[in-house]
């Protein structure tokens, strides 16, 4: 490495950060925070075939589709993962987006599952997995009731899929509790994780 090429922190490259948990733990939520007041950690917005919620905004926390229009999505490969996650809901990561974030040297912020977590990380090597581990699955369990969104059957289903989802997390790079009413502990820690990552010396480009 030549002394007339220094590597400075100041310009590192932009990478992934995938923040995946089980459903109920709080990730969209914690997500929300992070990208508040901080333009460098950009979002990226999921596409969907499930039914949009009364308060949720079409292009701001997912974009809807039909599953038509999905599936010829994943044959023209505008995917950087997808998934069929509950009764045959389609979820996806458009791929030109996230990449244009990494591109303009920010952080692209990913929300998804541990399947599409993996999927990224083959895909971007230097992502950067975070798992939100919930206190208990009792706790988790009375979150999801208290929402009061599905079924005590469907709320079984999620509690299952949560017990198979803990199992990966040792292919998580970290893992982070977050307890019922501290999101704010849980955002600062993950925002001492992407401080941490951005002075990476593999990230630093030459000034």
């Amino acid at each position: 490495m030549s002394d007339s090429v220094p590597l400075r922190p100041v310009a590192s490259r932009g990478f992934c950060l995938v923040l995946s948990a089980p459903s109920g733990t709080g990730k969209t939520t914690v997500g929300e925070l992070l990208t508040a007041g901080d333009s460098t950690i950009v979002r990226s917005v999921s596409m969907t075939t499930r039914t949009k919620r009364p308060n949720e905004e079409d292009g701001v926390d997912y974009h809807f589709v039909g599953t038509d229009e999905f599936k010829a999505k994943i044959r023209q490969g505008a995917f950087l993962e997808w998934a069929e996650v509950y009764d045959g809901v389609l979820y996806g990561t458009p791929r030109e987006a996230v990449e244009r974030v990494i591109r303009s040297g920010d952080v692209a912020l990913l929300v998804i599952d541990v399947q599409g977590g993996r999927a990224v990380k083959a895909i971007f090597p230097e992502a950067v997995l975070v798992f939100l581990v919930p206190p208990s699955l009792d706790s988790l369990s009375t979150r999801l009731k208290r929402r009061g969104l599905e079924t005590d059957e469907e709320i079984q289903k999620r509690l299952s899929k949560a017990r198979t989802e803990m199992k990966y997390l040792p292919a998580y790079d970290y893992g982070v509790e977050n307890d019922e009413g501290k999101q704010q502990s849980t955002v600062d820690a993950i925002r001492g994780i992407i401080a941490a990552e951005r002075r990476r010396i593999s990230r630093w480009e030459p000034q």
